[in-house]
């Protein structure tokens, strides 16, 4: 079995649904990772928070969420399996019943869905490699989301939003001192702070994203080395190809070739 032969994408859909009615019961056949924007009912009362829901295969569950009548919510979602899917499930809890994760910014998970939405229109097996990927950053991004949810301090910090901000663009001069000082604390213990969030210290988890950013753009586009490297925040060709190497063990160019085999 290959390394990618453990997962297959079933479909992506993105749907508005509108509040008029019951959902009906059904048994799932396979697994559900979905992004809920807008109104739904939960234990009778509307909740408007934007959620992620994992609703596990081989269990009686709702086909859809219910809103109040008049309201609507987005349901984006994913069906899946596989015993990647599996273990993913298992992990965050969510094998015998739906798991709901209340996020606080759903922009990169919504980023994630629509990327998966185009592999998958583009074909699961030519590009199932790109989308398990695209699976396992979604998975970070939700442990992320619950981790800063459990550390008060980074709330405090409000690094949910910097992180998304670096992942954005990433080849911004980022001051870090100046979060410490609006947060009211000194770079150091700031530092420790990011660190216990992320697992990395600042100047690393944003050379992590610099290189996320280079390979999709060398591995979904047409851009020139010249023109990804100025996108990446690098003066010149040499000095981005000089940092990929050190990142990656392989130029620029070495990455594009192979992801076009």
């Amino acid at each position: 079995m290959g390394y990618f032969d453990d997962f297959q994408l079933l479909n992506v859909i993105n749907v508005r649904m509108y509040g008029n009615a019951e959902p009906a019961t059904i048994f799932t056949r396979c697994h559900y990772i979905g992004l809920i924007r807008g109104t739904l009912l939960l234990n009778g009362q509307p909740e408007s928070r934007p959620l992620i829901y994992l609703t596990p295969k081989h269990i009686h569950t709702y086909s859809g969420w219910r809103s109040p009548a008049g309201k609507y919510r987005d349901n984006f979602y994913l069906e899946c399996t596989g015993k990647r899917a599996d273990r993913l499930f298992a992990a965050f809890d969510a094998t015998a019943r739906s798991r709901l994760i209340f996020v606080r910014d759903h922009a990169p998970f919504l980023d994630k869905l629509n990327e998966l939405q185009q592999l998958f229109a583009a074909g699961e097996i030519l590009h199932r490699p790109r989308i398990i990927l695209c699976i396992e950053e979604f998975a970070a991004l939700l442990e992320e989301n619950l981790q800063a949810e459990k550390n008060p301090a980074a709330r405090s910090c409000h690094l949910d939003e910097l992180l998304f901000a670096i992942n954005k663009e990433p080849e911004k001069k980022w001051d870090f001192a100046f979060y410490a000082k609006a947060a009211g604390i000194t770079s150091r213990h700031w530092n420790r702070i990011f660190t216990a969030a992320t697992g990395m210290p600042p100047h690393r988890f944003v050379n992590l994203c610099r290189m996320k950013k280079a390979r999709n753009l060398l591995c979904s586009t047409n851009l020139s080395i010249k023109e990804i490297a100025e996108k990446c925040g690098f003066e010149s060709p040499s000095d981005f190809s000089r940092f990929f190497r050190k990142h990656s063990s392989i130029t620029p160019g070495e990455c594009r070739r192979n992801a076009l085999r």
